[in-house]
């Protein structure tokens, strides 16, 4: 069957469908995986958080000793995930070093 319309006789597929009707939704972008370094930040950021929370815990009962590793382990896994973040690049202005090539 050929549209009446149209003046190259375009062929009809589906009889009885608009031909101006709306094509399907594209579908949905797919969600970009993290990468490995993005992965690591988090996991970094999590045992710090949990850190934090075992730190303010042992505050709370009294168990300085406890508290300061915790509150040690924190620092460490917030240093690390900074460094990781900075890249290759940017690791020297990290831990305050010179930026520049002597």
């Amino acid at each position: 069957m050929r549209s009446p319309s149209s003046t190259h006789g375009q062929l009809i597929l589906f009889p009885g469908v608009s031909e101006a009707a709306p094509l399907a939704p594209a579908p949905a972008a797919r969600r970009r995986r993290p990468t490995r370094v993005e992965r690591k930040v988090a996991e970094l950021e999590r045992i710090a958080q949990a850190a934090e929370r075992e730190m303010a815990d042992s505050f709370r009962r009294g168990d300085a000793v406890s508290a300061k590793a915790a509150h040690d382990r924190a620092r460490g896994a917030r240093r690390a995930a900074e460094i990781l973040r900075a890249g290759p690049s940017g690791v020297a202005g990290v831990l305050g070093g010179h930026h520049e090539a002597a």
